[in-house]
C-alpha cells in the first residue's frame, strides 16, 4: 500500500516543473545570457568566480556545447546572483507515458498469447484482444509491476 503512495509524491513533484518544458536554453548558453543581462563584463565574472579571464570565456563555451558540469554551473550562478535549477522534464505528464508504456507492454503480452493460441486453433476476434489488452493496461498501471519498464 506504501508504494503507491510514495509514486505518487514522486509524481507530483514533476506538475511543479512542467512549465520549465517551454523554456528553452538559449544557444549561447545561461551564463553569458545573465552575465550580459547583468551588464557585467566576462573579467568581472572571472574576477567574482576567482578563476581566470580565458577559463571564464571556456566555462561559457562549455555550457554553450554541452560540456560543463552541474558544479560548474551552480559556481557561475553564484558569481551572478542567481539561482541554478535543474530538473529533468517529461515530455508528456507522467499518467501519460505510465499509459503509453502498459498499452506496449499489454500488446506485446497479448500478442504473445495470442500466437500460442492461433497455435491451439483458439484464435481470438481483434474485438476480444483489444478487450484484454485493455484489461491488462489496467492491471499494469494498477499493479505497476517491476517489469513495467522492461524491454
Amino acid at each position: 500500500m506504501r508504494k503507491p503512495i510514495v509514486r505518487n509524491q514522486y509524481q507530483g513533484k514533476f506538475s511543479q516543473v512542467i512549465d520549465l518544458k517551454e523554456t528553452k536554453t538559449p544557444k549561447e548558453g545561461w551564463i553569458r545570457v545573465a552575465r550580459k543581462a547583468l551588464g557585467m563584463s566576462s573579467p568581472q565574472l572571472a574576477k567574482r568566480m576567482g578563476i581566470s579571464k580565458s577559463q571564464a570565456s571556456q566555462m561559457e563555451r562549455m555550457e554553450a556545447e554541452d560540456r560543463i558540469t552541474l558544479k560548474q554551473l551552480r559556481r557561475a550562478a553564484d558569481a551572478l546572483d542567481c539561482d541554478l535549477v535543474y530538473a529533468i522534464v517529461p515530455r508528456k505528464h507522467i499518467a501519460e507515458l505510465i499509459r503509453d508504456r502498459a498499452i506496449e507492454k499489454a500488446r506485446q503480452r497479448v500478442n504473445k498469447a495470442d500466437v500460442q493460441m492461433k497455435f491451439e486453433a483458439q484464435q481470438l476476434s481483434d474485438e476480444k484482444l483489444e478487450e484484454l489488452v485493455e484489461i491488462e493496461v489496467d492491471r499494469l498501471i494498477r499493479e505497476m509491476p517491476r517489469d513495467l519498464w522492461e524491454d
